[in-house]
């Protein structure tokens, strides 16, 4: 299905439509206009005339490209420089007469949805998601799939000149004075210790340049992760104007932004003390639209979602991918929830590269597993999956040594072992799946066996038993034995027949 969001903004209007799965919804359009309604947030309270024209004219433009993506559900919400500004039911008004309903969300509204946010890209997410737009910032406490306290504060980029000159200490004590104003001094608990979450255009941008900076592998932000004293380190960059332009890493129109928001994020470090910095890419959209969802799909794990699709919609034959990780498991018996779960998630795209020049698949089946949109990884999920995937259409040739410096060795080590598992699947049965249900892999004292029955014992061929041979010696067998109503035949590892 697919789904649009336009959201009004206090430095952008934006559109995304999101196609794909529900519970994995990937963008597939994203356009945005720099309007800055919130500029009228530190000047008069209103939005001017000429603004309000551009924001208007804005969303004239996004509602039409949105009907002609033919989308089947769209939402348009409005967050604090409109529920703010004296005059922003104006804005809501002029909508409403080119035909667009506009939502203006409340403070708890948005808060809700960012939370909302992390937790459809982060089910298993427990700390705190900080959401920094430009007339507000939103604090919001996760836990176990739910969400806990939350708050929104005045402090959005657009009133970051209240931070101008002050210490950490400072911005940490007006962040609990705050908090105190808006809920009460018990009601939003502190907790030590706990990741927080970052949305927001300029902590994105921050994420930028500390990868840049310490010469980060990936350009990817998603689930991009920083140790707590990364506001201090780079503060004095951040107000080199010069210097962020000559770099070209951070974009134009936030360097300005940029000084305030890592004064910010120092106050909040100082506050809740957080174990890591976690870099988000999603946020109140994607947060509208798991607050939809049914508590089943809500249950559901996204980065399988997204797998499945994508797999399904990529593979060649009949899909089949959830079948090749159940054929495989028995093998891995002995590994961790996670670890099952990146498995499957390699077996779902493992036949997703078939159209590409097989001297380059496994290239591409890298680059797709590293920089695809998938949600709820990290960068070193993202490398286990690339090496399981690398092996599956590369055999023995040694891993990239870009996966070394994002995943530990025994991750990759035992990534590399799912590949060759894979591989003995595609080929017993040329990548259809036909042959799963009438075979097995298992593995007894020092002999790995693959058991045919029916008509999957005519698939034995010279180049089966040696992928099950490799899959054997990785697995640390003795010996490899095809078995079915033809016979047995075995194959020793160290080559004798």
């Amino acid at each position: 299905m697919r789904q649009a969001v336009i959201d009004i903004g206090s430095n952008t209007v934006r559109l995304v439509v999101y196609a794909g799965l529900p519970r994995a919804p990937m963008p597939i359009y994203n356009e945005k206009s720099r309007v800055k309604l919130g500029a009228c947030l530190a000047g008069d309270g209103e939005i001017d005339k000429a603004t309000m024209k551009k924001a208007l004219a804005a969303l004239a433009r996004f509602e039409t490209l949105a009907r002609a993506m033919q989308v089947d559900s769209m939402r348009v919400v409005a967050t604090a420089a409109t529920r703010e500004a004296k005059n922003g039911h104006e804005l809501v008004e002029k909508a409403a007469a080119l035909g667009i309903r506009v939502d203006v969300l409340d403070g708890n509204a948005e808060a809700t949805a960012a939370g909302y946010g992390v937790l459809s890209d982060n089910p298993f997410a427990n700390g705190y998601v900080g959401d920094l737009g430009g007339g507000s910032l939103e604090l919001i406490r996760i836990a176990d799939g739910k969400l806990g306290a939350r708050v929104s504060l005045p402090l959005g980029t657009l009133r970051h000149d209240i931070l101008t000159g002050k210490s950490a200490k400072q911005v940490v004590a007006m962040l609990r004075d705050d908090i105190t104003k808006t809920m009460g001094k018990r009601a939003f608990p502190i907790e030590a210790g706990l990741p927080f979450y970052m949305i927001g255009g300029s902590w994105r941008s921050f994420a930028r340049l500390h990868m840049h900076e310490t010469g980060y592998p990936l350009t990817i932000l998603s689930n991009y992760e920083m140790p707590p004293e990364a506001p201090d380190v780079l503060a004095p960059l951040t107000q080199d104007k010069d210097a962020l332009t000559r770099s070209n890493v951070v974009a134009a129109g936030r360097i300005s932004e940029l000084p305030g928001a890592t004064t910010l994020l120092g106050g909040i470090v100082g506050l809740l003390k957080p174990s890591k910095l976690v870099t988000s890419i999603y946020g109140l959209r994607e947060g509208l639209l798991f607050e939809q969802l049914t508590p089943a799909e809500r249950k559901q794990d996204p980065l399988i979602a997204a797998a499945r699709f994508e797999g399904e919609r990529l593979g060649r034959f009949p899909f089949h991918g959830d079948a090749l990780a159940e054929w495989i498991a028995p093998v891995f018996a002995g590994q961790s929830a996670h670890e099952a779960r990146l498995c499957q998630a390699a077996c779902l795209l493992s036949d997703s590269v078939w159209n590409v020049n097989p001297e380059y698949r496994a290239d591409h089946a890298l680059d797709h597993a590293l920089d695809g949109s998938w949600p709820g990884v990290s960068a070193s999920d993202r490398a286990v999956i690339a090496a399981a995937l690398w092996t599956v259409h590369a055999g023995k040739r040694p891993l990239p040594e870009t996966l070394m410096a994002l995943a530990k060795p025994e991750a990759l080590a035992q990534a590399v072992i799912w590949g060759l598992a894979i591989r003995v699947a595609h080929r017993l049965d040329g990548g259809t799946g036909g042959a799963l249900g009438d075979s097995r892999l298992e593995g007894d004292g020092a002999t790995l066996r693959l058991y045919l029955k029916g008509s999957a014992v005519r698939l034995q061929s010279n180049s089966v038993s040696r992928r099950l041979q490799a899959l054997g010696e990785a697995l640390g067998y003795a010996q490899t034995a095809i078995m079915g109503l033809g016979g047995v035949r075995t194959l020793s590892l160290a080559g004798a027949g």
